[in-house]
């Protein structure tokens, strides 16, 4: 407890002896000199309105000058209409038997590769089992030999997948 007020003092008194050496060291107002400055003023600039030539409106309208007004780049819809924004999963198969889905989900997660499951539309008594999701087919076509291997199936099927 004493060394927190030793170091409490020291900050008070560091604090006091600053402000102390502000005001001191600080020029005063009323010994301050005043300076002025004066800016020399500049000429008006002559202007020879008589040898200034008037442009009539039919002498614009007849110019040579033409103005290119293609629009050369390309819109923006058309671009992202070429950039793929979907995610791709690998399906494995479809499961009737919920231990054996535990498993795989398991041996997917432990290998790095997320895995989810979704319920089978024609036949609601199966379970679709997704690896996934994958940034492009390429990611899939790299990592389908392991995938197969996992789930020790020959084939899946990538599909496109949006959340």
């Amino acid at each position: 407890m004493m060394k927190h007020d030793r170091i409490l003092g020291i900050f008070i008194s560091l604090t006091v002896f600053i402000w102390i050496l502000v005001f001191a060291l600080s020029p005063q107002p009323k010994y301050r000199q005043m300076t002025n400055i004066s800016i020399p003023e500049l000429p008006m600039p002559v202007v020879d309105r008589d040898s200034l030539e008037t442009i009539e409106f039919e002498e614009v309208k007849n110019s040579f000058f033409k103005a290119d007004t293609e629009d050369t780049l390309p819109s923006a819809k058309d671009r992202i209409s070429e950039i793929d924004f979907n995610f791709y999963v690998y399906k494995i198969g479809a499961f009737g038997n919920t231990t054996k889905i535990s498993k795989l989900v398991k041996s997917f997660n432990d290998q790095g590769f997320p895995a989810f499951t979704e319920q089978n539309q024609s036949n609601k008594n199966l379970t679709n089992l997704f690896v996934g999701p994958f940034a492009s087919k390429r990611d899939i076509e790299a990592n389908k030999q392991k995938l197969n291997n996992i789930a020790e199936i020959n084939a899946g099927e990538v599909i496109a997948w949006n959340p």
